[in-house]
């Protein structure tokens, strides 16, 4: 084999391992992109389910038949 017989077959290598390397990288990065994208569905939906719970509570701390209620429950514990 001559010199420049090497000299090709290691471009040649360097080449495909050039590819190789790209492709992994492209591949690695289209799954964290997915699994980022999972995990933003997931916060809204759970950015979504607190909201809701909050304005619940909200709606029954500021219920003035709530608010009586408890009044009245404290009564009958103080009693």
């Amino acid at each position: 084999m001559s010199m420049w017989t090497a000299i090709a077959l290691i471009a040649v290598a360097g080449i495909i391992a050039g590819i190789f390397r790209d492709k992994g990288k492209r591949q690695h990065s289209a799954e964290i992109k997915k699994e980022l994208e999972s995990m933003h569905h997931k916060l809204d939906a759970l950015d979504a389910e607190l909201r809701e719970r909050v304005e619940t509570l909200e709606r029954i701390v500021t219920n003035p038949k709530e608010d009586l209620k408890r009044q009245f429950e404290h009564l009958e514990k103080v009693s």
